[in-house]
């Protein structure tokens, strides 16, 4: 309260000054003042200290509170927007730090993803050596088998056709006193046996 009176009181001073130095020169300029004048300029300069007393004694304190009213609202507008500020420059480091945190994060992801890759080529490759190799050895087999196959066809045509020339070459050759020999002897086996 005391603040106001101090402040207040040399600018409501000032202005009475300010509005009395024109008259007073204005009165000292030669022309001639009646007392008449002088008394009016003196009643104005009462009638206006009064309206500023007046003024300061029933509307100092609601123009003071209103004014520190005004200035406490800026005060707390300016706290809020200082808070706010502070907010929103901690949700901005929060947020360069996630995104510093996720792009160490994709980098992560995608080293990952290249290890897999890796891995599955890998395992890709060794699948497919091992199918190759046992399309190899399938393919070996069968050719093993044909090969098998054929030398026991070539066997058994070469043995057909042995026992058709021997059949032949008996024919030719052989005498029915031949055959009689061979009937004994095939006979002697025979009985030999059993």
């Amino acid at each position: 309260m005391k603040a106001w009176k101090t402040t207040l009181l040399p600018v409501l001073l000032a202005i009475l000054v300010g509005a009395l130095t024109p008259a007073l020169v204005w009165a000292a300029g030669g022309s001639s003042l009646s007392a008449e004048k002088l008394s009016d300029l003196f009643w104005r300069a009462v009638n206006f200290l009064a309206l500023v007393v007046i003024l300061v004694k029933f509307g100092a304190k609601p123009i003071m509170n209103s004014l520190s009213g005004r200035q406490q609202q800026i005060r707390e507008e300016l706290d809020d927007l200082t808070s706010r500020r502070d907010e929103a420059e901690q949700a901005y480091k929060e947020f360069e730090a996630k995104l510093a945190g996720m792009e160490k994060e994709m980098e992560l992801i995608v080293q990952r993803a290249i290890a897999q890759a890796q891995v599955e080529k890998e395992r890709i490759l060794a699948d497919a050596e091992r199918a190759a190799e046992e399309i190899k050895r399938q393919a070996e087999a069968a050719v093993q088998a044909e090969l098998e196959d054929a030398k026991r066809q070539l066997r058994e045509e070469i043995a057909e056709q042995a026992a058709a020339m021997a059949e032949e070459l008996i024919v030719k050759n052989l005498t029915p006193a031949d055959q009689v020999a061979i009937t004994e002897q095939y006979l002697e086996r025979v009985g030999a046996v059993q």
